[in-house]
């Protein structure tokens, strides 16, 4: 679970740094052989959460990543997603298109 002070609540900057932690922790993770799972769950069911990992309500629960090894058999983990390119949905301003 990440969490932040409550007293840091009002602003933005906290939310941005999770964030920010987030990303590095899942990334870090799946360079190591770990998958991560990013998820709301903890905040959907803060109060059992709060008790089990005994965050006090001084904390904000941020968002929850689940990590561990990947089971390549199960079926779910066989999905893959139909999404558009890049191209479709971003344009690049400024960026030379021969870079490599």
């Amino acid at each position: 679970m990440v969490t932040y002070d409550r007293v840091l609540r009002e602003g933005d900057i906290a939310q941005f740094d999770c964030g920010a932690l987030v990303n590095g922790l899942v990334n870090a993770a799946w360079s190591r052989g770990l998958g991560c799972v990013v998820n709301s769950q903890g905040i959907m069911h803060s109060p059992v959460v709060r008790e089990h990992a005994g965050i006090p309500e001084d904390q904000v629960i941020m968002i929850c990543v689940a990590i561990g090894y990947p089971d390549e058999e199960f079926p779910a983990n066989a999905v893959v997603s139909k999404r558009r390119s890049v191209s479709e949905v971003a344009t690049f301003v400024g960026f030379d298109e021969t870079v490599s």
